[in-house]
């Protein structure tokens, strides 16, 4: 084998542990993410309660319209 081969696998031989170890490093952001977005859905629905008496006419369109912000907001 020559050198240019020998480089190759040694930089594979690297690539992979460090992707292995870079993967779960990623995972608390994405809990976060789900965390952030869930709070963020949970006060739209409170503040748009569209099945009550009261609610506007509007109020899927605003229902909507806050979850599109909490979706820009929180999965960046």
């Amino acid at each position: 084998m020559n050198r240019r081969g020998m480089l190759a696998i040694l930089i594979a031989a690297l690539a992979f542990p460090g992707m292995a170890l870079a993967a779960p490093a990623a995972s608390p952001n994405g809990r976060e993410r789900d965390q952030c977005y869930g709070s963020c859905y949970a006060k739209c629905a409170a503040q748009h309660a569209c099945q009550r008496p009261d609610a506007s006419p509007n109020c899927f369109t605003h229902f909507n319209q806050c979850k599109a912000v909490c979706r820009s907001n929180c999965l960046r």
